[in-house]
């Protein structure tokens, strides 16, 4: 509309120039009182609104126990004792999922915990007398909010949910789950949420081909990459059950901080041997973005660095270097989008003081010239960008397409994500 066309129209409506934005305006007097009244009487208008509510304790949280783990299992293990040990966390806690409820492991938790309906619901398998291992009955106590296959439903309510605190004064701690390839069908209800500074832990699993034994189109690539971009998200991928611990502890602490973020788990089905460890050094990087599981002697001439499922094929691989490369490192990463954020501000030229990233620090233990290996169930660029720290070659290992079905040997062997890979791109490092 032009200017003339937008005085017609304030005349037309009897607002008077200059009161366009006024409250009312134009109503009439009797009319804009009885507005006033309306609003004033509702609900939200008598909230107590605050952004600076107390903050909800975070008990320690414990690596569920076992010698082979997948992070998905680990994932509902945790949430399970949360449910069970009646912390006022865990009575903040609200889960919600688009139709994958029971295969992310969220099952246990509502059967502890209730499925949220306005009315009381009953069973209607247990009604039916149909066996099953979930409870669906549902009341105005229960704390999960089943939603139908609509992604972008998912993120509009923990949109909803992780705002609580500012609209009504109460805090609620959201948790969503999603399977990795289905993020993309809600990216725009997403930004949103981080945007309006929604704080929520967004929980995607499976993840990358290693989930390929469901079909080829339940594969995903890019996440990393999405998280990567998107302000207001903090991408963590664990490879192991005690790293997923660590960090949901470090989760929960995040979306409840004034300064904070939203959260972004990206696990797996796969199951993977646990290592062993022998002192908690490694917690404090693992939150921060990486950490050394093998650290490089002072002669390496290379290091594999790994994210995520694939921490078995870089352990194998290492092994199967270790005599020919002595002092051979390996660097898991936990994650890429936070140590790309810590490093960016430390080199910024219009930044504060310079000072040391984090991943400076770390790939500082590598001589000079050392070659990076980077292993990573996605997008090879969420690594490979490594290199650039300090100025090393890299040989990175990723998955660039999608679609071929079968078990983790065969697909890890297609998409080179297999330790003979790791071998075959180390050996690239030292050719030409």
């Amino acid at each position: 509309m032009n200017p003339a066309q937008i005085a017609a129209l304030r005349n037309e409506m009897g607002i008077a120039p200059g009161d366009e934005w006024t409250r009312w305006a134009g109503a009439g007097s009797n009319v804009a009182a009885a507005l006033a009244d309306l609003v004033a009487a509702t609900p939200i208008a008598r909230q107590k609104r605050s952004t600076a509510l107390p903050e909800l304790p975070v008990p320690s949280i414990a690596a569920p126990a076992g010698t082979e783990q997948s992070t998905q299992a680990a994932f509902g293990k945790i949430l399970l004792d949360l449910a069970k040990d009646g912390s006022p966390l865990a009575d903040r806690i609200v889960t919600t999922s688009p139709d994958v409820t029971v295969s992310t492991n969220l099952g246990a938790w509502v059967n502890q915990r209730g499925l949220f309906r306005r009315q009381q619901f009953e069973d209607v398998f247990r009604r039916a007398r149909i066996p099953s291992a979930q409870k669906w009955e549902g009341g105005a106590a229960g704390q999960h909010i089943e939603l139908g296959i609509a992604e972008n439903n998912l993120f509009l309510m923990l949109a909803a949910l992780g705002l609580a605190g500012a609209v009504f004064g109460e805090r609620l701690i959201p948790i969503g789950t999603v399977y990795d390839p289905f993020i993309a069908r809600g990216l725009d209800a997403l930004n949103y949420a981080c945007y309006q500074d929604a704080r929520f832990v967004l929980v995607a699993t499976p993840s990358g081909v290693t989930l390929g034994p469901e079909g080829g189109a339940h594969q995903s690539i890019n996440p990393p990459l999405i998280a990567m971009g998107q302000p207001g998200l903090r991408h963590y991928e664990p490879a192991f059950v005690d790293e997923l611990a660590v960090l949901m502890e470090e989760a929960f602490h995040l979306v409840q901080a004034p300064d904070g973020e939203s959260v972004y788990f990206r696990l797996t089905t796969r199951s993977v041997a646990q290592v062993a460890r022998t002192d908690d050094a490694w917690r404090a990087d693992a939150i921060r973005g990486a950490y050394w599981l093998k650290v490089p002697g002072t002669a390496a001439e290379a290091a594999i660095v790994v994210m995520g499922a694939l921490a078995t094929e870089a352990l194998a691989a290492w092994e199967m270097m270790r005599d020919d490369l002595p002092g051979l490192g390996l660097l898991v990463v936990t994650s890429p989008d936070l140590l790309r954020r810590d490093w960016g501000a430390a080199t910024a030229a219009w930044g504060p003081v310079r000072r040391g990233s984090h991943i400076q620090r770390l790939l500082g233990a590598l001589p000079p010239g050392a070659g990076l290996v980077t292993m990573v169930d996605g997008s090879p660029g969420a690594l490979s960008w490594l290199g650039s720290v300090d100025g090393r070659r890299v040989s990175p290992l990723g998955v660039d397409r999608f679609g071929q079905t079968g078990d983790l040997p065969d697909l890890y062997r297609h998409h080179r994500l297999d330790a003979d890979a790791a071998v075959d791109a180390m050996a690239h490092l030292f050719v030409g």
